[in-house]
This record gives C-alpha cells, structure tokens and sequence, in this order.
C-alpha cells in the first residue's frame, strides 16, 4: 500500500471541510496494517480487533473521499 501522494491529500482536505491531517494519517496507518496481516493465519489478529478497524476504515472513507 502506498501512501496518498501530497497533491491528493492537498484535495481531500480542500473538498472536505471535516477532513483533517489526522485523519487521512489515521487512513493510511489502517490501510496498511489490514495489508501487513495474512488472512490464512489464524489468531494473528481477533475478529473483533478487525472488524473494529474494518468499521473506522469505512467511517473515515466516507468523511475523506465521500464530503
């Protein structure tokens, strides 16, 4: 996963008045978290810690590319 390059962050923040730096930090941090993990071993992450991240991933997608 690559990171957003510095323009895109520039328009997000432009075109969503409820998008901060923070976020699109906290976006990317998940983002690459759910792509270090291998889903074909069991218990390296519960369920409920990846639903949970899962759930914040799509609230901040909407408050990021969705405003």
């Amino acid at each position: 996963m690559q990171p957003l390059n510095p323009d895109d962050k520039k328009r997000i923040l432009e075109s969503s008045v409820q998008a901060s730096p923070e976020d699109i930090e906290e976006y990317e941090k998940l983002l690459s978290e759910r792509f270090t993990e291998d889903p074909d071993l069991p218990g390296v992450q519960s369920l409920e810690a990846a639903d949970s991240r899962e759930a914040r991933l799509a609230e901040l997608y909407q408050k990021l590319f969705k405003a």
